[in-house]
């Protein structure tokens, strides 16, 4: 019987022995099949790239819409809708340097007002804001009959889309104003320089 025995766990051992070695073949050769992957190419995916193309196309997009805030302040003013034209200025009213009482008595003998745009700067950008200028002459009525019209430029700006930013800040607003009055009735005088931050108001 310790023969038999003997014999038995020889024969296990060897079956055992010559399964692993077919396990391990099949392994090799399942891994010889697989395609290889180079793990030295550490190259990040690249992200699109935007043609200028594009980049042209969304600054024209961007001027177009500061444009159209000028075009809205002053559509306000001759609607004498006053809060809505103040609240054009950046700061919900506060770059005016003006209360709302003061903003709107400034417009008091104003019969009417309309503005023509000229072309707007390239946008500049600085410490997540952007910035544009756009020229303008405005053509203001008093009560009185007056006409007076004025040249100047206003400066936007909006922030840039930077994490956490409102849609609101994300919109144009009045930031300053550089506005000078036609003095066409003293022929030969220079006009009357008016170098502020403050809106647009009518002499009385």
């Amino acid at each position: 019987m310790s023969k038999i025995n003997f014999w038995k766990k020889y024969l296990t051992a060897i079956g055992v022995t010559l399964l692993a070695m077919v396990i391990t073949a099949y392994n090799n050769s399942a891994r010889s099949q697989l395609p290889s992957v180079n793990l030295s190419d550490t190259s990040n995916p690249t992200s699109p790239q935007v043609s200028p193309t594009e980049n042209s196309a969304n600054s024209q997009s961007l001027a177009q819409q500061a444009v159209q805030v000028i075009h809205d302040y002053y559509n306000a003013i001759a609607r004498q809708e006053y809060k809505q034209a103040y609240l054009a200025w950046d700061g919900d009213g506060s770059a005016s340097k003006q209360s709302f009482e003061q903003f709107k008595q400034g417009f008091v003998n104003t019969v009417s007002v309309a503005e023509k745009v000229g072309k707007p700067s390239p946008i500049e950008g600085a410490a997540g804001s952007l910035y544009i200028e756009i020229p303008v002459t405005i053509t203001a009525v008093t009560t009185n009959g007056t006409v007076q019209r004025y040249h100047g430029s206003y400066q936007l700006r909006r922030v840039n889309n930077v994490p956490g930013s409102t849609l609101q800040q994300r919109r144009w607003h009045i930031y300053s104003a550089n506005i000078s009055l036609e003095q066409s009735s003293n022929k030969g005088l220079p006009s009357k320089k008016i170098f502020h931050t403050r809106p647009l108001t009518v002499d009385r």
